[in-house]
């Protein structure tokens, strides 16, 4: 063998070598980036339980403002409007966590349709089409809980906030007793509100165990 053709095929071995390492490399990129997604949805729904928390510890100082035994019910009202702000805080976080679960979403299967495109053979690049389909799938389901979460928070905290406005100018008994209905009202709403929270992340968390396993 000639010094030439030496050359030549050390270079059409570099060549395989890499090109099996990309390969590679692109399939281990692959699976890091579901494992990030599952992370990120896993931490979407985190923070939709942090949020109903916090939404129970307000309901109890929103309660305590309102009990007829208070003893100093204007440092009740200021404990309030301290849970109120965290209520608000924990709110952002389940929006900022969902957009971070949708754009590592975006990012994954943007990257799959790319892999699924560089299959030659026909049967593997529909097995691997229809899979990407069924994590689409699954993803969408665990998107809509946030959607779902959000429009289940967002009308509840909107009475709680009138009516903490409310007190805000007009803390004597008189308008205190007069939002006995309203208070038993929201009460009711916080109780159904809890309820289908545990509904909306049980259904989440299940999608999250289905997308590792499948």
């Amino acid at each position: 063998m000639s010094q030439r053709q030496y050359s030549a095929s050390l270079v059409a071995v570099a060549m395989i070598m890499c090109g099996t390492a990309f390969v590679v490399s692109a399939q281990d990129e692959g699976v890091k980036q579901i494992q990030q997604l599952i992370k990120k949805a896993n931490a979407g729904v985190e923070s939709i339980n942090d949020a109903k928390a916090q939404v129970q510890k307000t309901m109890e100082a929103y309660n305590s403002v309102l009990a007829p035994d208070v003893k100093d019910r204007r440092d009740a009202y200021k404990k309030l409007q301290k849970e109120m702000a965290t209520a608000d805080k924990k709110r952002a976080e389940v929006s900022s966590k969902t957009g971070e679960m949708n754009a590592e979403a975006d990012k994954l299967f943007k990257s799959w349709e790319g892999s699924t495109g560089a299959i030659s053979n026909p049967d593997l690049k529909k097995r691997s089409e229809d899979r990407l389909k069924k994590a689409q799938d699954r993803f969408a389901e665990i998107r809509q809980t946030g959607q779902s979460a959000s429009s289940l928070y967002d009308p509840f905290m909107k009475s709680l906030q009138d009516q903490v406005t409310f007190l805000g100018h007009d803390l004597n008994p008189g308008a205190v007793a007069s939002l006995k209905p309203d208070a038993d009202k929201l009460n009711a709403q916080a109780t159904e509100l809890y309820s289908a929270i545990d509904k909306v992340t049980a259904a989440a968390n299940n999608n999250i165990t289905k997308l590792s396993a499948e």
